[in-house]
């Protein structure tokens, strides 16, 4: 598998990871037996797939800078590193441990790391400038792959412009803090009246 394939199967995961959050938000604005039983199975995973989306993360984003043809991160990405990378480690021990606690340290590093890949996003869609030191070093506004579309400054214009739902690493990061935050945020208790209902009507059956 090349780079471009492996950024553009990454990609594919980052958008199943950006459907999950939406899905998870909804369930809790929208409660219903089906929603509850859907935050409740996430709740019995939450650790392992938290670990699962930081550690898939940084080991992606390992492979890009060693192998991905000689791909350097910019200033952004290694802030966005330390963010994923930190949290990877901190997920695993948890979810070995079975500490649910961990979110009290993760959900900080997450927030923040958030913060950090949407700032990079409006940097690279030209929405906010780049700093000198990001144009001294590597350049955080031109990503160095883009899947599911396109997005650059038109050599001609000189107007940035993009087509498609362009996905470049900041976009995947920003899917990967999301879906970390919305699990690890994953209520404990979780009842509708119609499930309790339910659950009574099979207790008294059994």
């Amino acid at each position: 598998m090349s780079p471009n394939d492996l950024h553009d199967f990454l990609a594919v995961l980052a958008l199943i990871a950006a459907v999950g959050v939406v899905l998870m938000v909804l369930a809790r604005i929208i409660p219903s037996v089906a929603s509850v039983r859907f935050l409740a199975l996430l709740y019995k995973v939450q650790l392992p797939l938290a670990a699962l989306v930081a550690t898939t993360a940084s080991l992606g984003s390992l492979y890009f800078s060693e192998y991905g043809d000689h791909w350097n991160p910019c200033r952004f990405c290694w802030f966005q590193r330390i963010f994923m990378y930190s949290s990877a480690v901190i997920l695993i021990i948890a979810a070995i441990r079975r500490d649910r606690g961990v979110k009290w340290y993760v959900v900080p590093l997450a927030g923040i790391g958030s913060l950090l890949s949407f700032w990079h996003i409006l940097i690279e869609h030209h929405v906010v400038e780049e700093s000198e030191l990001c144009t001294t070093l590597t350049s955080c506004a031109n990503p160095w792959h883009v899947s599911f579309g396109k997005q650059g400054v038109n050599t001609f214009t000189g107007q940035f412009e993009w087509s498609g739902m362009p996905f470049t690493l900041a976009v995947m990061a920003l899917c990967g803090f999301a879906a970390i935050l919305a699990l690890l945020l994953t209520p404990e208790a979780l009842s509708t009246p119609e499930l309790e209902e339910e659950e009574d009507g099979e207790s008294a059956a059994g």
